[in-house]
């Protein structure tokens, strides 16, 4: 089971100096964020910690209120419900301990893309007036007569969740009062885009 989650954004792409090796890293920002609530069997059938980042304070008829940029669910068990809590702030000294992280975001949106790119085919030949250089096979079968599903075809592509596992927690680091936290390789998406991470 994952000790816990955590919200990121992702910031630059750079390099640092691993035992003598030059490893390319990802830098990514600890937002704000805390515990608003939790979701137990008895009430909701599943248990999960309710997340809010970013708090800000809206004035109502009634008085103030807490509003969040944004909410997010993370399973947990059932022994982090009983601890209770609730209010509890999410920051960089949560990773403290933790070596492998999985980062699960979604991809950046390449729009409609044909099989070339979104299929990886060879194509066609490009000479002797052949007019079908970037062109798919053919679609069709004898039998039955329609097409397969989950044939190769041109469409829209990206904006996919995608999770990559045991991410190498290289370093962390205050910056400008950002908390910054220093992941080995890529991560895709795009920049300042919200990713979730899944301690070890």
């Amino acid at each position: 089971m994952y000790k816990w989650w955590l919200i990121v954004k992702k910031q630059e792409m750079t390099k640092v100096w691993v035992n003598d090796t030059f490893v390319p890293v990802t830098l990514v920002k600890v937002i704000p964020q805390e515990i608003i609530r939790y979701k137990t069997d008895e009430k909701d059938w599943y248990t999960a910690a309710v997340v809010g980042t970013e708090k800000k304070t809206a004035k109502t008829k009634k008085g103030e209120k807490a509003v969040y940029n944004a909410i997010s669910e993370f399973k947990v068990d059932v022994d982090y419900t009983q601890n209770n809590q609730v209010g509890k702030v999410l920051d960089l000294p949560t990773v403290e301990g933790i070596e492998y992280v999985d980062a699960t975001w979604t991809s950046i949106g390449k729009g409609f893309q044909g099989m070339v790119k979104r299929c990886h085919i060879k194509g066609m030949p490009a000479t002797h007036g052949h007019k079908f250089t970037r062109t798919g096979w053919s679609k069709g079968n004898r039998k039955p007569r329609r097409t397969m599903k989950w044939h190769p075809h041109a469409g829209h592509m990206g904006m996919e969740q995608i999770t990559v596992k045991d991410i190498k927690v290289i370093d962390m680091f205050k910056r400008d009062n950002e908390e910054i936290l220093v992941l080995k390789w890529s991560l895709p998406g795009a920049y300042n885009g919200t990713l979730k991470l899944k301690l070890h």
